[in-house]
């Protein structure tokens, strides 16, 4: 029986992966941590779109000019992409289709990551470890004020540490699961904010 399930998740992983995207310690698909544009785009067989804000110097968020990926965006420094993030801009966005080569992926578990990847790091992400004191004093005043709706779900970066320890896999959850992730080179991707 244990052999058997055991074949049915490879198959499954086997299944999911051939038709996704598959993020790795490398990076995502066909684009490597450490690329320059140039070589990203011939990868890709496609332009990485302009720039229209004004970020830092030699620091800039891109993703496909040509509108495929909307889900994935790639962070330049230098001309080297050293972050790639998978993020729904809102709840209606399709299925990214970009998964890790254990299957996880937007809408996967803390446990599945866990159970995939066995030690990491489970902290609060940064918007909220900023802002845990001033969560705490409005919702003290919401009750004094008789309003009782309930505050949101904390936010949690789950971080994987890379075999070479240069790189990571951050995995952002709410209510254990995974809302967005992104795989990158150190130290830019423990930012929570790239290129500011």
């Amino acid at each position: 029986m244990r052999l058997w399930s055991l074949a049915m998740g490879v198959m499954m992983s086997t299944l999911i992966a051939a038709h996704a995207q598959v993020l790795s310690w490398q990076g995502v698909g066909s684009v490597r941590l450490g690329m320059t544009v140039a070589e990203a785009e011939h990868a890709l067989h496609a332009k990485l779109g302009p720039v229209d804000l004004p970020f830092s110097k030699g620091c800039y968020v891109t993703g496909r000019a040509d509108g495929r990926d909307k889900a994935l965006s790639y962070v330049v420094l230098n001309g080297k992409i050293v972050v790639m993030t998978v993020f729904l801009r809102n709840e209606q966005a399709p299925d990214p289709n970009i998964v890790d080569d254990s299957g996880i992926g937007v809408g996967s578990t803390e446990d599945d990551i866990i159970r995939a990847y066995g030690k990491v790091q489970k902290e609060l992400a940064p918007d909220f470890r900023d802002s845990k004191e001033a969560l705490a004093a409005s919702a003290r005043e919401r009750a004094k004020q008789g309003i009782t709706r309930p505050e949101p779900s904390p936010e949690y970066w789950i971080v994987v540490e890379g075999p070479d320890h240069k790189r990571a896999i951050i995995f952002q959850t709410r209510d254990q699961k995974v809302l967005h992730f992104k795989i990158g080179l150190k130290p830019e991707i423990l930012s929570s904010e790239h290129c500011i």
